[in-house]
């Protein structure tokens, strides 16, 4: 399988012949090159949304990806923005496309709000996914803190866990969430103001954690 990151939480997945992107969206913050990987994609066969924000689901980043027979995944509340062709999931759910495998896993916000008794990611609105296309297994948590469903994701080849301590978990919270889930190799994504720093020292700071930073448009490769 190849792992490609796209910045922000865009991820492509790819793998015998097929190709799975998860909340493509570009993010102007992230820079040129999310910017040209953007503008001339490789067809999707399916695209996976996580949530209904803007930096997760946003149809005029996807758009060049469809082809006809592409399969849109996301929960309930995507589906104004990616349309009735939507298949809706929620967390627990499996779905089945050809050789993807793709099940649904709850992510939301314990502590972090947007005012008092307002989660940014509220219980039951998002979910996260893992994947498993080519043999190998992927978790792409969506936009969460470490919530107790983790112990659930089972091992994976590779976790995709936000870090920018704002919306979703800090590096440590991060770190100890790979732990918890028992994953090969942590990714972090959603980096916003983050120093990368951060996450390779509270890596460094929980034995038997592998740590992967990826740069953007950087590839990789599961054998």
């Amino acid at each position: 399988m190849l792992i490609q990151w796209l910045g922000h939480a865009a991820v492509k997945l790819s793998a015998e012949g097929k190709v799975v992107y998860i909340d493509p969206a570009e993010m102007d913050y992230v820079g040129g090159k999310a910017a040209s990987l953007f503008a001339r994609p490789e067809p999707a066969d399916v695209i996976l949304f996580t949530h209904q924000h803007d930096d997760h689901c946003k149809p005029a980043s996807y758009k060049a990806m469809l082809k006809p027979d592409t399969v849109l995944i996301g929960p309930p509340a995507c589906r104004e923005k990616a349309g009735k062709a939507l298949r809706t999931v929620r967390a627990g759910d499996s779905v089945t496309v050809g050789q993807v495998a793709a099940r649904a896993v709850a992510a939301y916000n314990i502590k972090r709000q947007r005012s008092p008794g307002v989660p940014f990611h509220p219980r039951g609105s998002g979910v996260g996914y893992v994947v498993t296309l080519g043999g190998r297994t992927v978790y792409h948590s969506g936009d969460t803190e470490p919530v107790p469903e983790m112990k659930d994701v089972g091992r994976v080849d590779v976790m995709f866990l936000p870090v920018d301590n704002q919306y979703a978990m800090s590096p440590a919270e991060a770190v100890q969430a790979a732990v918890a889930i028992g994953g090969t190799t942590l990714v972090p994504m959603h980096y916003f103001d983050t120093v990368v720093a951060e996450v390779i020292a509270a890596a460094k700071a929980q034995p038997g954690v592998k740590l992967h930073v990826l740069k953007v448009g950087e590839t990789l490769e599961l054998r």
